[in-house]
């Protein structure tokens, strides 16, 4: 026989991933269907399956089940017996989501297992859009104490620190880059305290913000193998002069890792050898490079730089933020459609990329970046579509001695000449 229940539950608390992301509440309705041999397991199991339809199977759905155990229990293994004293119960012991539901129908099958359907209206928390980026943790980094020399003093009393100033700055980067959602991993306890703050609430919307914890599909892993601080003497062949100079040497790998398959997405390090000059906080400003360095690569190896607009000699770029500064120059690519494939696995490497131009940063802004083109080798804006420009920094290439002095050399001969 059919039966119609509806009862309103508050506080059933869910905790779906691993961070907080900001939006509003919206209610969806649901059917789900639960079987088992005794009634109340078939309820339980509907009521599983309505939640977990709308917000997926989450790490808290066991203990939420043990508290539906507990307080959905009934005598005679009948929705009669469900009452005023169950809906206390469970708003005083559980925290929420299931707004209502109501049971459809209950009925035994041909195998004698008890079947209850219900419809449910279960709250869910909308993520904003920026949510739905790729998201991306930054696990606190490795240290070698036994590898830092700080102007000859052997090892680091404050290795948390070390850790804390790559952590940040890694974090800065790739905030700003628009392209992730940035986790959190260096506060799990604050947040994990004010998340238990939040339980106590007896507002549903607190309640359901509980359950957008926020799993990272990239997590970005490292260790810092080599720090050294020292100061050079450099004595000058025609006078008894010395000048005293302040090198920072620094070398860090990292590795980007694909949580759901632990897979290494991405692997290198950053090798750094940097005149300090009158620098008053070296190893935040080496750590600042670090970062600089190895987020530049891992932003090119997974969102390269596109051209997402174009107006007469302007190159409207999908990236802005510090990392993109005004006069820096860039290469311009054409992304054609042939494509690059190892001939051992099979596999596509990626696609054949021409050199179609160059162009110099012009406006930078926390969104997107303009560059002005300054060569190109036909019209880029004739035929224009998304992705099929991309830019990529074109690296100074730093002029040693002998370099410089082979140009003096051919500069005064030309001089000469003349």
């Amino acid at each position: 026989m059919k039966r119609i229940l509806k009862i309103v539950f508050f506080n059933i608390s869910l905790i779906f991933f691993l961070n907080i992301s900001f939006a509003e509440i919206s209610y969806i309705e649901i059917n789900s269907k639960g079987k088992a041999a005794k009634y109340d397991d078939a309820l339980k199991k509907a009521l599983k399956e309505a939640v977990s339809k709308v917000n997926g199977v989450t790490l808290k759905t066991e203990s939420v089940l043990e508290i539906i155990d507990k307080s959905l229990t009934t005598n005679e293994g009948s929705t009669a017996t469900l009452g005023r004293n169950l809906n206390e119960k469970i708003s005083e012991k559980s925290g929420g989501s299931i707004k209502s539901f109501d049971i459809l129908n209950e009925y035994e099958d041909a195998n004698g297992l008890q079947v209850v359907e219900i419809r449910a209206t279960v709250a869910k928390y909308v993520l904003s859009k920026t949510a739905n980026r790729k998201r991306m943790a930054i696990v606190p980094f490795r240290i070698n104490l036994n590898e830092i020399s700080i102007y000859g003093k052997t090892g680091f009393d404050d290795a948390e620190s070390l850790k804390g100033y790559l952590n940040q700055e890694f974090t800065n980067y790739f905030v700003q880059t628009r392209k992730f959602t940035i986790l959190d991993r260096e506060f799990d306890k604050e947040i994990s305290t004010e998340l238990s703050n939040l339980e106590n609430s007896k507002n549903i919307e607190d309640q359901v913000k509980i359950g957008q914890k926020l799993f990272a599909d990239y997590i970005i892993v490292g260790r810092l193998d080599f720090l050294v601080l020292k100061q050079i003497e450099k004595k000058y062949l025609t006078s008894d002069l010395i000048k005293k100079k302040n090198i920072g040497i620094l070398n860090l790998s990292y590795r980007v890792i694909d949580v759901p398959t632990g897979q290494i997405k991405y692997s290198s390090k950053v090798n750094l050898e940097v005149d300090l000059k009158k620098q008053s906080q070296p190893i935040p400003y080496l750590i600042n490079l670090t970062a600089q360095n190895a987020g530049l690569e891992i932003m090119y190896a997974i969102y390269p730089i596109l051209v997402e607009k174009i107006e007469g000699d302007l190159l409207y770029l999908g990236q802005g933020g510090n990392q993109i500064k005004v006069n820096d120059n860039y290469t311009i690519y054409e992304r054609t459609d042939s494509k690059i494939k190892d001939s051992y696995t099979g596999e596509t490497l990626g696609n054949v990329e021409k050199i179609v131009g160059k162009a110099t940063i012009v406006e930078s802004s926390s969104k997107f970046s303009v560059a002005q083109i300054i060569e190109q080798k036909y019209d880029l804006s004739e035929d224009f579509k998304s992705r099929k420009y991309m830019v990529k920094p074109i690296k100074e290439v730093k002029k040693t001695k002998k370099t410089k002095d082979k140009i003096k050399k051919k500069k005064k001969a030309i001089d000469q000449e003349w």
